[in-house]
């Protein structure tokens, strides 16, 4: 399991990506649940890693949301970034998969995927750029072919985002309004 960009076994596994799929508990979040007395949740969402999705957008990467919850937080996040593929309440997440692989026309080897936990195996099993994010339980760690440093909620979304932009040479297509075109990859 390499964990740096010049690892050419991990760049053979993210060059191909044209999908991302992310897990939304645990990775877009650090897992935590606020529950209100009316019976709604709220949760957490770091803007780098908003930001991270909007970025790999920018230069025609897919992106979707598979969770197994269902919460009106998450469409009002998933809105606000213009993701539309988004899949809430979600136990068997590979049967989703099948379908985007479907409506998409892409394989398994274009598609990437960020978990951190037990029901997120079936998915990283499958698509060629598997990743768990830090404190992900073991078992998602053992069938990652990367780690995140940061964790879920934290920063771990922007950090598979820059990491994916770079390995495809698309950092500075990505970033040019902000950088300029004098910016460097890795």
């Amino acid at each position: 399991m390499g964990n740096g960009a010049g690892d050419p076994r991990l760049r053979a596994r993210v060059l191909p990506v044209r999908l991302m799929i992310f897990d939304v508990d645990g990775v877009l979040t650090d897992g935590s649940i606020i529950y209100h007395d009316d019976g709604s949740e709220s949760k957490i969402f770091h803007v780098h890693d908003g930001h991270g999705i909007r970025l790999i957008q920018r230069v025609g990467i897919e992106v979707a949301f598979i969770t197994g919850r269902s919460c009106k937080a998450v469409e009002h996040r998933a809105r606000n970034l213009g993701i539309t593929r988004l899949y809430q309440g979600i136990h068997h997440k590979v049967e989703v998969y099948e379908r985007l692989l479907s409506d998409t026309g892409f394989v398994d080897q274009q598609v990437g995927y960020v978990g951190d936990d037990l029901i997120d195996v079936p998915v990283l099993r499958r698509v060629g750029f598997p990743v768990a994010v830090s404190g992900a339980a073991q078992d998602v760690i053992d069938h990652a072919c990367y780690v995140t440093t940061a964790k879920g909620g934290r920063g771990a979304c922007r950090e598979v985002c820059e990491l994916l932009l770079k390995i495809q040479g698309l950092w500075e297509q990505a970033t040019w309004p902000y950088l300029g075109k004098e910016t460097s990859a890795i």
